[in-house]
């Protein structure tokens, strides 16, 4: 199996364009506002998962442990 490796310093739009599993995972997460239509194409081009934390004031552990559960590596979360 290879290990996937999820960016946190990386626009989650260039994310969501590499990775088929990423929105659905993202969505288990809380992110539910990136299945807004047009979403990851205006703020998924400038936002990272770090800032959509803030943002959306969502445990940034709970992302990375979400993550973690479905096989990926996490990196740049601090």
């Amino acid at each position: 199996m290879t290990i996937k490796t999820v960016d946190f310093s990386q626009p989650v739009h260039d994310l969501a364009q590499q990775d088929p599993d990423f929105v659905a995972i993202m969505v288990e997460a809380g992110f539910d506002k990136i299945k807004i239509p047009g979403m990851l194409d205006t703020v998924g081009r400038f936002v990272n998962i770090n800032r959509g934390c803030l943002a959306m004031n969502i445990d940034k552990h709970l992302v990375i442990d979400t993550f973690k559960r479905h096989g990926y590596e996490v990196i740049n979360h601090d």
